[in-house]
């Protein structure tokens, strides 16, 4: 299908997400697949957790990092 427009996306998964249609209406609406609605919607509620395990795994670096500088400098 190509590049697909953000606010295409956004919309498609409120329909599904805020106002509760069934995906394959939806999909129908837009001419899109029922499929691409799907994943769509799934990566959305993905997302934050994705982002959430990236940060956390980056404050556990930067912890580590903090710990050993302040072992190295400590008078």
């Amino acid at each position: 299908m190509g590049i697909i427009d953000n606010s295409l996306k956004h919309n498609v998964i409120s329909e599904v997400k805020v106002k509760g249609r069934l995906l394959s209406d939806v999909a129908r609406q837009y001419g899109i697949s029922a499929k691409a609605v799907y994943q769509w919607v799934r990566e959305s509620d993905q997302q934050p957790r994705q982002r959430e395990c990236a940060l956390m795994g980056e404050i556990a670096q930067l912890q580590k990092k903090l710990s050993s500088l302040t072992m190295n400098y400590a008078p």
